[in-house]
């Protein structure tokens, strides 16, 4: 019967790395996915390091109808779900009495749903609940108090765009930046009113709104035009208005859906 051949100490000293290069190895692992420090009511990072940021500005000077409700329901929803882990959505409305200063509903981070966890170290379960009730909850909670909220006499529009795109959390430094515009997009303001003067640019460009210039390099911009019964205006040259002074301000693109 042949000698069993012993192991030499090369082989000892090849499964002690191994072993100490699986555990080093975990450990990595591990850390990798320990998470940011976060805030405990919005929950956004504390490092302010947001890879996304999508920004809803709801215009409510006119009332929102029942069945309004359920599409603005499901954009903010729809909105909230696309974003990544730490994305943030901020909701807001214009702000009649200080058009410069538009109201924040909400800010929220999303703490990451289901359809990106790591089923090695997440429950892919647990992280969809905690996704419901942290993120989508609070966010539809501020936009059915905005479809509530009662008619605005103005729409500062212009002056609530340029404000938010000066937000400390929407400068180029957050790679992916949205701004979605809810409202029939017209403008109506002490400085600007497309009421009184139409859509014709050389009126906008003779009043002070003109000085304004929105830091919306490589923003997206969307428009949901709010269904009216009649609109004061073509929405054509209005949508051509708002297309002009977005481009102008370096936007990624501008679309918009009736």
């Amino acid at each position: 019967m042949p000698r069993r051949r012993e192991r030499g100490p090369w082989f000892w000293r090849g499964a002690i790395a191994l072993m100490m290069t699986s555990v080093f190895g975990l450990f990595a692992a591990a850390a990798m996915n320990q998470p940011p420090a976060t805030d405990n009511v919005s929950g956004c990072r504390l490092d302010r390091q947001d890879p996304a940021h999508t920004i809803i500005l709801v215009d409510q000077s006119d009332p929102f109808i029942e069945t309004d409700h359920d599409w603005v329901r499901a954009l903010v929803s729809d909105e909230a779900r696309a974003l990544p882990k730490y994305g943030r959505l901020t909701l807001a409305v214009p702000n009649s009495a200080l058009a410069h200063d538009p109201k924040t509903i909400i800010s929220v981070c999303s703490p990451g749903s289901a359809d990106g966890a790591n089923p090695i170290f997440q429950n892919p379960r647990m992280i969809e609940q905690a996704w419901r009730t942290r993120f989508q909850a609070p966010a539809m909670a501020g936009a059915d108090t905005i479809l509530l909220d009662t008619v605005a006499p103005s729409s500062p529009l212009l002056e609530a765009v340029f404000t938010l795109s000066a937000r400390p959390d929407f400068q180029a430094g957050t790679p992916a930046r949205r701004m979605i515009l809810v409202s029939d997009l017209m403008q109506h303001s002490r400085d600007f009113s497309m009421y009184r003067t139409g859509t014709d640019y050389e009126p906008f460009e003779a009043s002070p709104l003109n000085a304004l210039r929105p830091r919306l390099d490589g923003v997206e911009v969307a428009a949901r035009i709010v269904p009216r019964p009649e609109y004061p205006l073509p929405l054509v040259e209005v949508k051509a208005f708002w297309e002009r002074w977005l481009t102008e301000a370096g936007t990624a693109g501008f679309a918009s859906v009736n």
